[in-house]
């Protein structure tokens, strides 16, 4: 098990690969780090690259303090640039889903040289206006402490595993909803989104209720690509990757050889 203490608090990463360069996975709220693997995502991208994961704080063997102050997206972004010390990677491509692209996103803002390129997913660059009713509903209802009727409810779609259900009701539920309150409370980047030089790939869904700001995202930003999928299948709390590896690998690629 890997740990770095950052800003008083074990941050929990692992990694994956052993050649190319370093790509960082930072995962959504309360899925767990093995998501990534279960998922299929390390298999894949463990050709072509170095992987580190990181355990959000407030998840899994990570901290859970009751600070609501170690939860803001600025937070988290030392978290992870003390992760990228500590395994000495100067730069990484950055694959954020969800809260892991929110980072992503406000630290190509604040830190573009140690982002070589972004991958986002199920997120935007933006406030979470058209997200802010249910996510409310969701703090509400993880504050009453009833974990099993939260993920009945908005996680029955995920797919998710016996062993992720079990991970998730060992946590702390109050750390899971200062977490979600944080990432309600982010502003998002919106007019210094022009500024932005990070080569960012989007991708998004018709039917997701972002579809429009993620779209719009995608055509303001100066290195910006955004991609239409299909409708979206989850599984082990992620998008099911045989609709995301090609657009991804060929995007990195191209990257690479510039």
């Amino acid at each position: 098990m890997s740990i770095v203490v950052s800003n008083k608090q074990k941050i929990h990463y692992e990694l994956a690969g052993d050649k190319g360069p370093w790509m960082l996975l930072h995962a959504p709220h309360m899925i767990p780090i093995s998501a990534w693997k279960d998922g299929g995502y390390v298999e894949k991208l463990e050709k072509d690259f170095r992987i580190v994961m990181i355990e959000p704080l407030g998840q899994g063997l990570s901290d859970s303090p009751k600070d609501p102050s170690h939860y803001t997206i600025s937070s988290r972004i030392r978290h992870v640039l003390d992760v990228l010390r500590e395994i000495q990677a100067d730069y990484t491509f950055f694959f954020g889903i969800g809260l892991g692209a929110q980072v992503g996103f406000q630290m190509s803002k604040e830190f573009p040289r140690r982002i070589r390129a972004l991958i986002s997913i199920g997120s935007q660059p933006y406030q979470e206006l058209e997200e802010t009713k249910h996510l409310k509903e969701k703090i509400d209802q993880l504050n009453s402490g009833n974990v099993e009727e939260y993920l009945q409810k908005w996680y029955s779609k995920d797919n998710l595993s016996k062993d992720q259900e079990k991970i998730i009701l060992q946590g702390d539920i109050k750390a899971y909803a200062l977490g979600l309150e944080a990432s309600i409370n982010w502003e998002g980047l919106g007019d210094d989104l022009k500024s932005l030089g990070t080569a960012t790939l989007l991708f998004t869904y018709k039917s997701e209720s972002r579809f429009l700001s993620v779209r719009d995202a995608g055509k303001r930003l100066r290195n910006g690509r955004y991609i239409i999928l299909p409708k979206v299948l989850q599984k082990y709390g992620l998008w099911k990757p045989e609709l995301i590896m090609e657009p991804l690998l060929e995007f990195t690629r191209r990257d690479r050889s510039n």
